[in-house]
């Protein structure tokens, strides 16, 4: 639920206000159903649950032929909640879809704050890898060889998420993406509908 909340609220923010019909194509358009396994219904029921716990508001809109619609934009708090969940998304390991959507919403913190949770994953993947090699030291020899192949599978991704992350941070200190507090991101842009995703 975690990455769907994220998505959800990024894209009604970057949009400067969206109905659920909107944020679901967005979605779409990026693959998300595949990368973060959302549902088309989890979608409306993150916006329900989101405007009822102050993250976002609602207004009812007339429809073109139907029904009113609804247009959901985000609180202040819906904003900070966003920017918590990136950093969560970029230090918890082992949650490969809440990093996707951290990843995609990176551009919603400032580039410090960026640079220094990737950092913190960095150090966590690290700590992890040496931890699980002092394990492996001295192996439990009533542990079976499938459950050893498995953990060394774990090891390879980690080892690979390592590298990634320590060149998503050198990309970042080098000027990579338009962050929070770049001319040009979302808190400098005048017109949020301008904002390109």
């Amino acid at each position: 639920m975690s990455a769907t909340k994220l998505l959800v609220l990024g894209i009604v923010h970057l949009s400067g206000g969206a109905h659920g019909y909107q944020v679901r194509s967005e979605l779409q358009s990026w693959g998300a159903e595949i990368w973060a396994k959302i549902k088309p219904g989890s979608i409306y029921h993150a916006l329900k649950k989101a405007a009822a716990d102050g993250l976002l508001t609602e207004h009812a809109e007339p429809g073109n032929s139907g029904p009113e619609r609804v247009l959901y934009r985000a609180t202040a708090r819906g904003r900070d909640e966003i920017v918590e969940l990136v950093r969560d998304g970029l230090r918890r390991t082992h949650d490969p879809t809440m990093l996707d959507a951290a990843i995609a919403m990176l551009p919603m913190l400032t580039r410090t704050d960026a640079i220094a949770h990737v950092n913190e994953r960095v150090a966590r993947l690290e700590a992890e890898l040496v931890g699980q090699a002092k394990g492996w030291e001295n192996p439990n020899p009533d542990i079976p060889e499938h459950v050893r192949d498995q953990a060394e599978l774990w090891a390879g991704h980690a080892r690979t998420e390592l590298e990634w992350a320590k060149n998503l941070s050198k990309r970042l200190s080098e000027g990579a993406y338009t962050m929070a507090d770049d001319p040009g991101s979302w808190r400098t842009v005048h017109d949020p509908l301008k904002m390109r995703f």
